[in-house]
């Protein structure tokens, strides 16, 4: 069976993405901060931030197959209009960088892909964080190497 102590898929994807994705273009592009699950500060937060969740129970196959998989959630949070309008343009352009970014990613012991049935949650004005958040939802499972 996989070893429930290193079973993080959160934390390669997160390191995978960090220093990856940026708002803005060219010389004045700043790169988007990116944190695990249960990372993330509650003050000082950046104008864009990604936090990167596991969504639901970790399955596997059998206790002697080193197999494991479940879901995993990639959440935009982008501050708000000064109207509390969410800034759509923004939005955009950060999650057109994930087309290319994580569908079919293989890192060193995951593969991630895009759960086809609920791939994106519409970003969501919360006014009381006064952030949007955009979530993209994929589907984990460990590859052959992840007890070596």
């Amino acid at each position: 069976m996989a070893q429930p102590a290193h079973i993080q898929p959160d934390i390669e994807l997160r390191e995978f993405l960090d220093g990856r994705v940026f708002v803005g273009d060219g010389a004045s592009a700043k790169e988007i901060t990116v944190y695990g699950d249960w990372e993330r500060p509650t003050n000082m937060l950046p104008d864009d931030f990604i936090v990167i969740m596991l969504n639901g129970d970790i399955g596997g196959v059998g206790m002697d197959i080193p197999y494991a998989g479940g879901y995993i959630m990639i959440s935009l949070y982008c501050k708000l209009n000064n109207d509390g309008s969410a800034k759509k343009s923004r939005i955009t352009k950060i999650l057109e960088q994930f087309d290319t970014l994580v569908e079919k990613l293989n890192t060193e012991h995951y593969f991630f892909r895009y759960d086809a049935e609920r791939f994106i949650t519409p970003t969501t004005p919360n006014q009381s964080s006064g952030y949007s958040i955009t979530t993209l939802n994929l589907l984990w499972h460990t590859k052959n190497n992840l007890n070596s």
